[in-house]
């Protein structure tokens, strides 16, 4: 292996880091802010009129980390679902 092949290997780990690092720091911040911004609105109307948008929204509410509102929204999402379920 020469060295051009092993500085190119290391370039593209780095990229690869940089990029998961990118996605923690970004990308899923502004995915749990449009989940809760999503989630109040199906919570206050009481139901939701797409089930992919609704699915959507319950599972970046459920996986959040450390956000307090976040996890109420979720609550709530739950029971909304537990009903339209039983209905």
């Amino acid at each position: 292996m020469n060295p051009t092949w092993l500085l190119f290997a290391i370039f593209m780990l780095l990229s690869l880091g940089a990029v998961i690092a990118f996605c923690y720091t970004v990308v899923k911040p502004l995915q749990t802010r449009w989940a809760v911004r999503n989630g109040r609105k199906i919570a206050a109307a009481g139901s939701c009129r797409s089930r992919f948008v609704f699915d959507n929204t319950y599972r970046m509410l459920a996986t959040a980390p450390h956000d307090l509102e976040a996890a109420h929204l979720w609550q709530q999402l739950r029971q909304i679902r537990e009903k339209s379920e039983t209905a």
